[in-house]
C-alpha cells in the first residue's frame, strides 16, 4: 500500500516538474526588423526569458536562413560533445556565444555582412524535450561618401554644378538646398546607378543663377538608416559670366564663315578673271577673224596679191580659235597603277611617269607594248587634256575601250592594240592617225613636244592639236562607240629602240631617250 502510494507520488511529481519547466522558458521576440550596416558585424537577437539554464540540460540551437529557393544552415549547435554544422558561405562569419548559452542568450553573431545575407532567419531552440522558435528579419544599409560638389562649366548665364557620392544602400535620395536650408525649387537632374557590388552611386546636377544662388548645398539621405550627408559651396558673383557663353563660339563660327566667304570670293574672282581673259582672247580672235574675212573679201574684189597671205592668217586664227574652245573643256587625268607596263613607274600624284630598267632575265616575262592608262573613263560630253611627249620619236596616244583596257590588265603585257583604240602615233618622228594609219604632214621648224586631245562624244570624234606656239589642229578621227573611253599613252614595244636619233641626242641630251619627256616624263598628263 505504501509502495503503491510512493510510485504514484513520484509520477505526479515528475508531471508537475515537467509543467513547471515548460512554463519557465520563453523566447523574447524582437519588436522590429534588425537593421545592420553593410560590411559590418550584426547581431541577430534570440534571448530566452530566463537567465539561467541548468548545466544538465541538453541545449541545441539552429539558425536557418529562409530563401525562396533554399533553406541555408547558417549555424547549428547540437551540444557540447557533438560537432557543429553550417553552410560554407557562412563559415568563419556566423558564430554563437557558447559561454552565454546557459544564460539563455542564443543570439547569432554575423560578421562582414553582405547584401546576400538579407532575409528572414529562424532561431530554433531545443532544451531537452522543450522546443520553440522565433523569426528575425535582417535588412542592411550603408552610408556613402561625403558628397563632392564640382563646377562643370557655364550654362547660359549661370554656373553648372554637379554633386557626386558613392557607396549608398539602399537607393538614397538627393536634394539641393539653398542658403536657408530649403529645397531649391529649380529643377535638378539626378542619376542613381547601381554598381556590380550592389550599392549605389549618386550623381546630381543643377544650374545656379547670379544674384540668387550665393550658397548651395547638396544633401544625400539614407531614409532606412535615417542618416544623411551634406556638402556646401559658396559662389561669388565674380564667377558668373558677364557675357553670354555662346559669344566666343559665335565669334569663332563667324570668323570661319568670313574666311570661307573670302576664300570663295577669291576663287570666284580667279575663275572670273580666267574666264574674262579667255573670253577676251576669244573675242579678239573672233574680231581678227571677222576683220580678216572682210579684208579677204576686199582683196578679192580689188584683186591685190596679198589674198593668199590673208587666207593663211585667217586659217591660222580659225584653228587657234577652235583649239582655245577645246581647252575650255580641260580635265585632269589621273593615271591608273593597275593598268601599266612593268617598265613604267608612276609618281605619287598619279600625273607623271618614267621608264625604269628591269633586271636581267625579268624582261623576258614582261615584253610587250609599254603602255599606261588613265583611271577615269568618259562616256559623254567633251573632255580635253594635254600630253608632254618632249622630243621622243616613238609614241602613241589617244583613247581605248574598256575591253582593250581589261585585256591589257589580264595579260599584263600585250604586243599592240588592233581594235577599240583611236590614236595619234609617232614612228621615228613621223605622225600617223588611226585606225586608218593616215600619215600627217608635219610643218618644218615646228616643235611638237606637247599634244592636246579633245574627246568630243557629242560629235563622235577625237581631235589632236599641236599646242606649241602657234596652236593648230593636227587631225580629227571619227569615233563610233557609246561606252566609256579611257586616255592612254604608249611608249612603244619594250624590245624596240625608241630613243632619238644620234644626231638629235647631241642637242637634247637631258630631254631625250628614256628621259625625253621633260626629264623622266614629268607632267605627262596635264591640264592646259
Amino acid at each position: 500500500m505504501c509502495s503503491s502510494s510512493t510510485t504514484v507520488c513520484i509520477f505526479i511529481f515528475l508531471q508537475i516538474s515537467h509543467v513547471l519547466i515548460a512554463g519557465q522558458y520563453e523566447i523574447i521576440p524582437p519588436q522590429n526588423r534588425i537593421v545592420g550596416f553593410l560590411g559590418k558585424e550584426v547581431i541577430l537577437p534570440c534571448q530566452l526569458t530566463t537567465s539561467s539554464i541548468p548545466e544538465s540540460t541538453n541545449i541545441q540551437v539552429q539558425w536557418i536562413l529562409d530563401k525562396s529557393s533554399e533553406k541555408i544552415d547558417v549555424k547549428s549547435y547540437y551540444g557540447r560533445n557533438k560537432p557543429e554544422t553550417q553552410d560554407n558561405r557562412y563559415r568563419g562569419r556566423a558564430e554563437l556565444s557558447l559561454t552565454d548559452l546557459n544564460k539563455g542568450n542564443m543570439s547569432l553573431i554575423l560578421k562582414k555582412s553582405r547584401l546576400s545575407d538579407q532575409g528572414n532567419y529562424t532561431c530554433m531552440i531545443f532544451l531537452g524535450d522543450w522546443y520553440n522558435e522565433v523569426v528575425v528579419e535582417l535588412v542592411l544599409a550603408a552610408k556613402g561618401t561625403e558628397p563632392t560638389i564640382a563646377l562643370v562649366g557655364y550654362k547660359d548665364w549661370g554656373i553648372g554644378l554637379t554633386c557626386s557620392s558613392n557607396g549608398w544602400y539602399p537607393k538614397p535620395k538627393a536634394l539641393w538646398l539653398d542658403s536657408e536650408g530649403k529645397v531649391r525649387s529649380k529643377q535638378s537632374d539626378t542619376t542613381i546607378t547601381e554598381t556590380k557590388a550592389g550599392n549605389f552611386i549618386v550623381s546630381s546636377s543643377i544650374t545656379t543663377e547670379s544674384g540668387i544662388d550665393h550658397e548651395v548645398s547638396c544633401k544625400i539621405i539614407n531614409e532606412l538608416l535615417g542618416m544623411e550627408s551634406e556638402s556646401r559651396i559658396l559662389i561669388s558673383d565674380a564667377l558668373y559670366p558677364t557675357t553670354s557663353p555662346w559669344l566666343a563660339p559665335f565669334l569663332i563660327i563667324l570668323l570661319i564663315f568670313i574666311c570661307l566667304l573670302v576664300g570663295a570670293g577669291y576663287k570666284v574672282r580667279q575663275s572670273y578673271q580666267k574666264l574674262s581673259q579667255c573670253e577676251k582672247k576669244k573675242n579678239e580672235t573672233q574680231a581678227d577673224r571677222n576683220n580678216l574675212t572682210e579684208a579677204i573679201e576686199t582683196e578679192k574684189r580689188t584683186g591685190q596679191a596679198s589674198v593668199s597671205e590673208l587666207e593663211h592668217r585667217f586659217g591660222h586664227l580659225t584653228n587657234e580659235l577652235e583649239a582655245r574652245k577645246a581647252q575650255e573643256c580641260a580635265v585632269a587625268v589621273t593615271l591608273d597603277s593597275y593598268y601599266k607596263h612593268p617598265d613604267i613607274s608612276i609618281s605619287g600624284d598619279k600625273e607623271r611617269t618614267s621608264l625604269q630598267t628591269l633586271t636581267p632575265g625579268e624582261g623576258a616575262t614582261v615584253l610587250g607594248t609599254r603602255i599606261f592608262v588613265g583611271k577615269e573613263g568618259y562616256a559623254a560630253g567633251k573632255h580635253y587634256w594635254e600630253v608632254d611627249v618632249g622630243e621622243r620619236l616613238d609614241w602613241e596616244l589617244g583613247v581605248l575601250t574598256q575591253a582593250e583596257r581589261d585585256k591589257f590588265r589580264e595579260k599584263k603585257a600585250v604586243k599592240s592594240f588592233k581594235e577599240g583604240r583611236w590614236a595619234l602615233r609617232s614612228s621615228q618622228g613621223k605622225f600617223f592617225s588611226g585606225p586608218c594609219e593616215k600619215m600627217i604632214e608635219k610643218k618644218p621648224h615646228q616643235s611638237y613636244s606637247v599634244i592636246g586631245l579633245l574627246l568630243d562624244q557629242e560629235k563622235g570624234e577625237i581631235s589632236f592639236y599641236n599646242t606649241s606656239n602657234p596652236i593648230f589642229l593636227l587631225d580629227s578621227i571619227p569615233i563610233k562607240f557609246t561606252d566609256k573611253l579611257y586616255p592612254f599613252l604608249d611608249y612603244g614595244s619594250a624590245s624596240e629602240n625608241s630613243d632619238p636619233k644620234p644626231s638629235e641626242k647631241s642637242n637634247a641630251s637631258e630631254n631625250s631617250g628614256p628621259k625625253s619627256l621633260k626629264k623622266s616624263f614629268s607632267n605627262f598628263f596635264k591640264k592646259p
